[in-house]
């Protein structure tokens, strides 16, 4: 009888704790999808397109891409179960993007360096933190990353 009564207890006690918190995290989870969807209209046409094209692929699972003057910068991951094939299928997302923008300069690559930079640089730019300089430095680096890779 008395585990009946813990068991009981225990029971209530876990529905009443688990119950607490429902409002705000629901509201932190709107939250963060409204600041995702906002950074989403920054992008220009090419990049959203350059992105869409690399997820386009089943083995991508995420894409960043950033476009300066002289080049179109894409950063990828892939799942998890096709980590060793990285090389092929960077090549493969490579050659659709080229297909895609044929006039442009287009780097693909699938180093996580180069995909954090990529989303630090757009965070500074939409926030308006980084200056023309600066900007100009941050892509140099991305271009010393790139050859790190290499």
């Amino acid at each position: 009888m008395k585990t009946k009564a813990i068991v009981i207890l225990l029971s209530v006690s876990v529905g009443l704790l688990g119950a607490c918190g429902q409002g705000e995290v629901k509201e932190r989870v709107e939250d963060t999808v409204m600041r995702t969807s906002n950074a989403q209209k920054e992008k220009s046409d090419k990049e959203q397109r350059a992105e869409e094209i690399a997820k386009d692929f089943k083995e991508v699972k995420g894409a960043v891409a950033y476009d300066t003057e002289d080049e179109l910068v894409v950063a990828f991951h892939v799942t998890q179960y096709k980590k060793f094939f990285t090389e092929k299928i960077e090549k493969k997302v490579k050659k659709a993007l080229e297909k895609e923008f044929p006039n442009d300069n287009v780097v693909v690559s699938h180093d996580l360096k180069i995909r954090l930079e990529i989303e630090r640089l757009r965070r500074d730019v939409e926030q308006k933190q980084i200056s023309e300089k600066e900007l100009e430095k941050r892509i140099e680096k991305m271009k010393t990353l790139r050859e790190e890779q290499a």
